[in-house]
């Protein structure tokens, strides 16, 4: 059909972070649950083996992130979790205190202003100031703070990162001019510059959470105007695994019971393969407006250190998956 987007190519893990290398900020997005996390650290420590120095910021509530990172808790402050790497939970009242003391160019006065009582109760009817103060951190530290060369944002799950994007949109919209909306512009343009900005969305090798993946980059376009560089599938099962001739003798089941469990992971593993295949080729794959897709394999073990962060890194054909 005239007109259509072009099929979603299929690239290496490898290849996609050579390019997200070159941006100032990276939105990672997918629902609850798929592997956001997952793919933040991941990148953070991939980018920070190129060579980049990577601030790997999230909103989320546990810890995780750091324990995938080599550090034992997120603080609200950044961290140094390797040569090149930090990490740092991003806290709406932090963050509106740092922006203040930006524009009034004191710290101490900012603290004062804002860790009042009052004040904080006042700052909080004011919708979206707190997703816009996060958001803002993440944009300044990319693009004018100087510290990184480049920040991952791990944000919110998918409803509510689309909220917290367009709030610089809804505030030029809606609010006089004045500071806010001169901060709101500058935001709003690096949002929709793809050699600033772009989302990499992860999901898992099911139907209905894939086609969830092609809305929310369909609303990224369409809403934030924001550019989408990759889909990342995470959790796919190895579809290599052979189907094993029923053992003789295997008075216990044991041998049995081991042949069957290995025959339905690869029975998993090819069903997964080719449920992605089809849909990477729909009409909704390509209307959310990625160039490119990758898997990311399913870890028995889980990912939960740096160790296995890093033995994921190999996996995927980095060479050690150790920042530099």
């Amino acid at each position: 059909m005239a007109g259509q987007p072009p099929a979603l190519e299929k690239r290496s893990a490898s290849a996609i972070f050579d390019d997200l290398s070159r941006r100032r900020l990276v939105v990672v997005s997918g629902k609850g649950g798929v592997g956001r996390t997952t793919l933040s650290a991941l990148l953070g420590l991939a980018l920070a083996a190129r060579g980049r120095r990577v601030l790997v910021a999230t909103t989320g509530h546990d810890d995780r992130l750091a324990w995938m990172l080599g550090a034992s808790a997120l603080s609200d402050a950044a961290q140094k979790v390797g040569p090149s790497l930090w990490v740092q939970r991003l806290v709406a009242q932090t963050c509106i205190r740092e922006y203040g003391g930006m524009v009034i160019h004191s710290q101490r006065v900012s603290s004062a202003v804002f860790d009042n009582s009052i004040v904080r109760r006042l700052m909080r009817a004011i919708p979206g100031l707190d997703h816009f103060s996060v958001l803002g951190k993440a944009w300044h530290e990319a693009t004018r703070g100087g510290d990184y060369d480049c920040v991952i944002f791990d944000g919110p799950a998918t409803g509510h990162l689309v909220y917290t994007l367009g709030v610089p949109q809804a505030i030029l919209e809606t609010v006089p001019s004045g500071p806010l909306t001169s901060e709101a512009r500058l935001m709003q343009a690096a949002l929709e510059d793809p050699e600033i900005t772009q989302a990499v969305l992860v999901g898992l090798p099911e139907a209905w959470p894939l086609t969830e993946l092609g809305e929310l980059g369909a609303l990224l376009r369409s809403k934030v105007r924001m550019h989408v560089a990759a889909l990342a599938v995470n959790g796919l099962w190895p579809s290599d695994a052979p189907i094993l001739p029923a053992p003789r003798g295997d008075a216990d089941g044991l041998a049995t019971a081991f042949s069957n469990h290995v025959g339905r992971i690869g029975e998993i593993g090819r069903t997964q393969a080719q449920e992605v295949d089809v849909w990477s080729r729909s009409e909704a794959a390509r209307g959310c407006g990625a160039q490119a897709w990758t898997t990311l394999p399913w870890r028995w073990r889980g990912l939960a250190n740096l160790e296995a962060m890093q033995g994921l890194l190999v996996a995927l054909g980095e060479p050690g998956g150790q920042a530099s």
